[in-house]
């Protein structure tokens, strides 16, 4: 498990008395680990032929993260529980807009768009990301 405080990124165990402190917890590579988010990256991958990630992120209420930043990859984020509070920055603004991810909702992040987050509630949404590596589609059947 990862925690998230600020701009700093903390591995540790899950019995590690860190975990107990209000950070973000990031649960990573679970397109390995968990059947059917697997299956949701892989149809990704077969769609854009491009490699997928998918990482959960879980805040509590009041918590804000990494501040003003972007990501090397297209993000697809899944929002699953609570909300999640986005302010998005994109060539044409002078300013971010502004916008809340509540449960069902999905935000798509280009790779490279400066963005921050907030937590106004308990938060948990899944992020799968699409790198640049290509994936082979699947042989021919004969």
């Amino acid at each position: 498990m990862t925690l998230i405080d600020g701009a700093v990124f903390q591995r540790v165990s899950a019995d590690d008395a860190a975990v107990a402190l209000p950070r973000t917890r990031s649960y990573e590579n679970l397109h390995v680990h968990v059947d059917w988010i697997r299956l949701a990256s892989r149809s990704i991958e077969l769609a854009l032929g491009r490699r997928v990630t998918c990482a959960a992120y879980a805040s509590q209420a009041g918590y804000s993260s990494l501040g003003r930043h972007y990501d090397d990859w297209d993000g697809v984020i899944v929002q699953l529980e609570g909300a999640k509070r986005w302010r998005v920055w994109t060539a044409s603004e002078d300013g971010p807009t502004e916008m809340v991810t509540r449960v069902g909702d999905v935000l798509v992040l280009p790779r490279g768009v400066p963005h921050d987050v907030d937590t106004p509630e308990r938060s948990l949404h899944l992020a799968f990301a699409v790198t640049n590596q290509p994936v082979e589609p699947p042989a021919a059947r004969r």
